[in-house]
């Protein structure tokens, strides 16, 4: 895995709540208008978007809580603070607004609405949504912000739509007004082409999770039915990619038909790939609520970017382990077992379906094997992660790369203890059947089942992982084709205090002395002036890291390599007497 994709923030996005009836659900409808585009149609950018949201069957007290949009979500900043022209009005007549703000956190922080009067039935609110060309400030992130390129934009509900501050299921109506976008001009969200509608009711979080793409954009299929929902696969993206388009959409078609076939899925909801360019960390991207948002710039690999699809499209199959709804984590201390499950079966599924070669499966897999064995905090407890995902790159691939060496791990154990007659596949397809009849699909449920699979050392397995203990799968646990080695590789170093990273003002603190930052002319005290991806080269042995600093008034480029101790890490190579077919 070369590129994070936080991916799923399914831990932290991709909902797994119990369908509420839509029938029995009031009708929350949004328009989007976005504004002509400035430039060339393909070029140029849309600065805004025209929002209105119909909010039904409301009996709201005077001061009591009314609406919300995120101030910060999963380290992304919406339009909370940079909206505009916000009115609104309900069956009374205009209904004046006053906004609260949370404190600023990294993973969730709100704006907060309420009115100064008691607000009756349908409430109508409209503003306007500027449009963002710029990297997000906060730095590493999913791709959630609402953002413009080539004609076209793209954003998820929760960092731009306001949403009422309820519990209240809602079923969503999605209209699209492209009277100003220009020809051509289409809007594609998680339910369909055009105006669509949602088949289940959503609460609040899941409604925030919805994606939207609108304006200059291109379609796989091309001639995807409008107004309808689509049942099955379809995709969207902006800008232009360094690759075919659609024929990795084509690709990826594919891969979702064998995911329905290998996780007994009828496959009745849509999937909805969306792609775009990214400024920091492309080539990841993350899962929300049945669709993938995938991230590209002009040096993506389309090799390294189909195992991405191919983990984000795991998410959409497995989704997280359930969690209590005021878990303050929100997720992330169980995200060892979806990214870890996801990480283990983006390159695993493709390989048995034929779809990638045995030499890009171990190269998937031995980025993952590398990034892991050569992390300086690689034995960092499971507890201790939510605290520090956002502040270090260090901490925030271990669910992942620990995950699937994890779940590599039990396979082999599995498989053994059963002499060849099961293996990982029918653990992971005993938990999904807990979910479809309505049973938790939780880290309980994980115990039960990899206890009565292994017996007693399955749960001190599980837990001696959780606690930080180094993860080794055997020699074997890749099958008959691949077997274990090790290699001399370099430890990621960012040469600083990570934290910096991630604080408004980038100011560089804790140089450690030696360091390969130090020796490129780096300074305590220097200002960081634009976002730094770091998930992309970290399981780079070869990538190089450059920092725009501002240092008395003038801003320079400085550059190295992160990279510090040498240590013996462990990889797979192929067999020499290996058959050709591998999977």
């Amino acid at each position: 895995m070369r590129h994070l994709a936080i991916g799923g923030m399914a831990a932290l996005l991709a909902l797994s709540a119990a369908p509420v009836a839509l029938a029995a659900s009031p009708q929350l409808a949004v328009t989007l208008k976005p504004a002509p585009v400035t430039g060339a149609a393909g070029e140029g950018i849309v600065p805004f978007v025209d929002v209105t949201v119909e909010i039904p069957s409301l009996a709201v007290a005077a001061g009591a809580p009314l609406l919300r949009l995120p101030l910060v979500t999963n380290n992304v900043q919406s339009v909370a603070e940079t909206l505009t022209d916000l009115t609104a009005s309900d069956s009374d007549g205009p209904v004046t607004l006053t906004a609260k703000d949370d404190a600023d956190t990294p993973t969730r922080a709100y704006r907060h609405w309420t009115a100064a009067r008691p607000v009756q039935g349908t409430l109508t609110v409209r503003y306007r949504a500027p449009i963002t060309t710029q990297a997000n400030p906060r730095g590493a992130a999913p791709p959630l912000e609402l953002r413009t390129d080539g004609g076209g934009f793209s954003g998820a509900a929760g960092t731009f739509l306001i949403l009422p501050e309820s519990q209240t299921a809602y079923g969503l109506t999605v209209r699209w007004d492209l009277s100003a976008a220009g020809p051509g001009a289409a809007g594609v969200s998680n339910f369909g082409v055009g105006d669509a509608a949602s088949t289940e009711a959503l609460d609040v979080e899941q409604l925030g999770a919805t994606y939207f793409m609108g304006g200059a954009i291109h379609r796989y299929p091309e001639a995807a039915p409008t107004g309808t929902l689509i049942k099955g696969f379809f995709s969207a993206w902006q800008g232009t990619p360094p690759f075919d388009g659609k024929a990795l959409m084509q690709w990826t078609e594919g891969l979702y038909h064998h995911y329905l076939v290998y996780f007994k899925d009828p496959g009745a909801r849509p999937y909805a790939v969306f792609l775009r360019p990214n400024l920091v960390n492309a080539g990841g991207g993350v899962e929300l609520n049945g669709a993938f948002i995938g991230t590209f710039d002009q040096k993506t690999d389309v090799k390294d970017f189909k195992f991405t699809l191919a983990h984000e499209m795991v998410h959409t199959f497995v989704q997280s382990l359930d969690t209590a709804a005021e878990d303050a984590s929100q997720g992330l201390d169980s995200s060892w077992f979806s990214e870890g499950i996801a990480v283990y079966y983006q390159n695993r599924l493709p390989l048995r379906a034929g779809m990638v070669t045995p030499e890009e499966f171990l190269a998937d897999l031995n980025s993952t094997a590398a990034r892991y064995y050569t992390n300086a905090l690689n034995g960092t407890p499971n507890r201790d992660i939510p605290a520090r995902f956002w502040a270090d790159t260090r901490i925030r691939v271990l669910p992942y790369d620990r995950g699937a060496l994890y779940f590599a791990l039990v396979d082999e154990e599995v498989r053994k203890a059963s002499h060849g007659k099961r293996s990982l596949d029918d653990l992971i397809l005993a938990m999904l059947d807990r979910r479809r009849h309505g049973r938790p699909m939780d880290h309980a449920a994980w115990v039960e089942i990899i206890t009565r699979e292994l017996g007693p050392r399955g749960k001190v397995e599980l837990d001696a992982m959780l606690d930080g203990a180094l993860v080794l799968p055997g020699e074997d646990a890749f099958g008959p084709c691949f077997t274990r080695t090790t290699t001399p590789l370099r430890r990621y170093q960012l040469g600083f205090e990570p934290e910096v990273l991630i604080q408004p003002k980038r100011v560089v603190r804790g140089l450690v002395p030696g360091s390969a930052a130090a020796a490129a002319g780096l300074r305590d005290g220097d200002e960081i002036v634009r976002p730094v991806p770091q998930d992309m080269i970290q399981g780079d042995q070869h990538a190089t890291l450059t920092l725009q600093v501002r240092r008395d008034g003038q801003v320079l480029p400085i550059t190295y390599l992160p990279r510090g101790e040498t240590v013996q890490a462990y990889q797979w190579v192929r067999r020499p007497e290996a058959p050709a077919k591998c999977g």
